[in-house]
């Protein structure tokens, strides 16, 4: 035991030597297994400054000092906004006399910091719009004078030796030799689409011009259809109690697929589905043929 506490003992007294060396502070202690015992110039990077992150999204600031509205940083327009009280009532109770001090100290720091942030918004504001141009301004001349500068003696000096087919083209891009054809299919295209587009309104057209008969479109026939439907003989003239029993229950999955079947079978009721079914496919054939809705 006196021996292995004597060992740890001389390892702790090896980590707590302080070096006496000219590239470290006499101050510090550092053990010689140290990755930090010799000092090594370090990369500027390394000490670059970064952009603390910070948790969550800010909402998108409002524009509040908008073009061609009202200068809200003006003196009248503080004023305005923020009018001092024209009648200050008064109070016999203490209570109440507190309440209406604490509400009136309440009111003056709301409108001393419209005031303020007001004010100082449109000092940002400003600020940021002469940053901004400053900004534009200088990209701009950078811009015209990166334009305009002569030819660097470098480039100047390999020119001769570089090959035409590598220099670029005074249009800057690569010729394309299928550009007639793409043009021309691509025009058809277009007329195809432009050809469909007139087809599809005069059809709409047509069929506006075929439901127009039953259209109300004079008071005499608005007000026949209105005693019509809202007579007090309609349940005595139509017994029926609701549309369904009037115009019966619309279609259902199972007997549009037996109507679309009926062909195989021989009894009345099928027969007379099939015959709708035909009826209202000729109408379709015929409205196709003729152009318009029949």
């Amino acid at each position: 035991m006196s021996c292995s506490r004597h060992v740890v003992g001389s390892f702790q007294r090896s980590h707590t030597l302080i070096r006496h060396a000219s590239t470290a502070s006499a101050t510090v202690k550092i053990p010689p297994e140290s990755p930090k015992f010799i000092d090594i110039p370090r990369a500027p990077q390394e000490y670059a400054y970064k952009k603390p992150h910070y948790k969550g999204v800010l909402p998108t600031p409002r524009q509040i000092f908008r073009p061609g509205k009202t200068d809200k940083w003006t003196s009248e327009y503080i004023a305005a906004v923020t009018p001092e009280p024209s009648i200050v009532k008064t109070h016999t109770s203490p209570k109440d006399k507190a309440l209406a001090e604490w509400r009136s100290r309440q009111a003056a720091n709301r409108r001393q910091n419209l005031r303020d942030g007001l004010r100082q918004l449109h000092q940002r504001k400003v600020r940021s719009d002469r940053r901004m141009t400053a900004r534009s301004e200088y990209k701009q001349a950078e811009h015209e004078r990166r334009i305009h500068e002569p030819e660097r003696e470098d480039e100047r000096l390999t020119n001769p030796s570089i090959i035409q087919a590598l220099k670029h083209k005074s249009s800057n891009r690569l010729q394309d030799p299928d550009r007639e054809a793409r043009v021309a299919k691509m025009k058809a295209r277009f007329e195809a689409k432009e050809a469909a587009k007139v087809e599809e309104r005069r059809n709409a057209l047509h069929s506006l011009y075929m439901n127009a008969r039953d259209f109300i479109v004079t008071e005499d026939a608005l007000n026949a259809k209105v005693d019509e439907v809202f007579d007090h003989e309609w349940f005595r003239n139509y017994p029926d109690h609701s549309i369904w029993d009037k115009e019966g229950f619309p279609d259902t999955v199972q007997s549009m697929l037996s109507e679309s079947t009926s062909s195989k079978r021989g009894n009345a009721q099928s027969t007379s589905g099939y015959i709708e079914l035909t009826k209202r496919r000729v109408q379709r054939i015929a409205e196709e043929l003729t152009g318009g809705k029949m």
